[in-house]
């Protein structure tokens, strides 16, 4: 065979070769065709749940911090130089348990001189009263005039005795104030004064609190604020303990803090106190608000965005728009209280859905 024979031979082969291509990709193209269909619409591949009622509770899940039930700030009600600090942050003290002392010796004095005072009235009342006794046994031999001075002298001579001893007493009063005492008995959380500080009756000294019985505080957004109330049970774990308390609301501040926007809600801890937990330390409380017997929840994904409150039901291999009412919560499920039934299709993922009435397949 010639060279020229070979070429056309060659050329004829790659045009067959190219010939096949082509006709594989038509026979491609019209089975693709023929088994998608493009011009027909394709249902959507959507998660589905059957709706079901059931025992369901509204729960608000917040922090809170631990604080002790009595707990007071002390501070003296003199001023002056502290000469001791008997007691340090941490310790255990019981009431009327001395704790800071302060430079009593001007105080003393002042006592003192109180004291010799109230001696000479006491001395002059006696006389006064012995004069009076004299003038009544005399009275057929001394005239009414002096009889009614003698009475007059012992009645002043007691006013002034009463006088100086109140005085006496407001000064012992005041000196037994140099010594700063524990109110209850508690443990002292911190302590702010050392010896030769001179403080006032605005310096903190000590903050003294009973930690047998403590409780958690927590402030609960003005969204949910007017659904506090006393006696809701509570299940709250604090930082750092896998074991649950169950205790609950005892407190409901009635009014809203307007820098914050928050409610203050007090839950009782009950034991907290044998399980050693450090005041502050965080404790989160699931409030229960309501629990429900028979009630249908769904997914929050669920709601679509329109123009009211609705979700996406199967109805024959499509997705119906249904108009629904639910009590929105803090929540990954809402609770639906009208709209729905049970054993309805509910599309979890209401965005998979392009608009009422879509075809839908349920996915795997």
């Amino acid at each position: 065979m010639s060279d020229i024979e070979s070429l056309a031979a060659k050329r004829r082969r790659r045009r067959t070769f190219w010939y096949l291509v082509l006709l594989a990709a038509v026979v491609g193209g019209a089975a693709w065709l023929v088994l998608n269909r493009p011009w027909e619409p394709k249902p959507a591949i959507v998660g589905v749940e059957v709706v079901t009622e059931g025992p369901a509770s509204r729960v608000l899940a917040i922090n809170g911090r631990v604080k002790p039930t009595e707990q007071v700030e002390i501070s003296s009600t003199v001023s002056g130089r502290i000469l001791s600090v008997a007691a340090a942050e941490g310790e255990l003290v019981t009431e009327g348990t001395p704790l800071l002392v302060i430079d009593d010796t001007q105080q003393r004095a002042t006592v003192a001189q109180a004291r010799s005072q109230l001696n000479g009235a006491e001395a002059q009342r006696n006389k006064a009263q012995v004069d009076l006794e004299r003038a009544e046994a005399l009275t057929a031999s001394v005239s009414q005039r002096s009889l009614d001075d003698a009475r007059l002298a012992a009645e002043t001579a007691q006013e002034e005795v009463d006088r100086l001893s109140s005085l006496l007493d407001q000064a012992e009063d005041l000196l037994a104030q140099h010594i700063v005492k524990a109110p209850f008995d508690g443990t002292i959380l911190s302590r702010g004064a050392d010896a030769g500080q001179v403080v006032s009756s605005s310096t903190p000294l000590f903050l003294i609190a009973d930690l047998a019985t403590l409780h958690a505080e927590a402030s609960v957004d003005e969204l949910y604020a007017s659904e506090m109330r006393r006696g809701l049970p509570v299940m709250a774990r604090p930082a750092g303990h896998s074991e649950l308390i169950a205790g609950e609301v005892i407190h409901v501040s009635p009014s809203v803090d307007a820098s914050t926007g928050g409610r203050l809600v007090r839950v009782s801890l009950p034991g907290a106190g044998e399980r050693n937990l450090p005041v502050g330390l965080t404790v989160m409380l699931n409030i229960e608000v309501e629990a429900r017997d028979n009630a249908i929840t769904i997914p929050r994904e669920a709601l679509a965005a329109a123009g009211q409150p609705a979700v996406y039901v199967v109805e024959d291999g499509r997705a119906v728009l249904r108009p629904v009412q639910y009590i929105d919560w803090p929540s990954d499920r809402l609770m639906v209280t009208q709209g729905l039934s049970g054993g309805e299709t509910l599309i979890v993922d209401s965005t998979l859905v392009e608009a009422d009435g879509a075809l839908v397949a349920v996915g795997e």
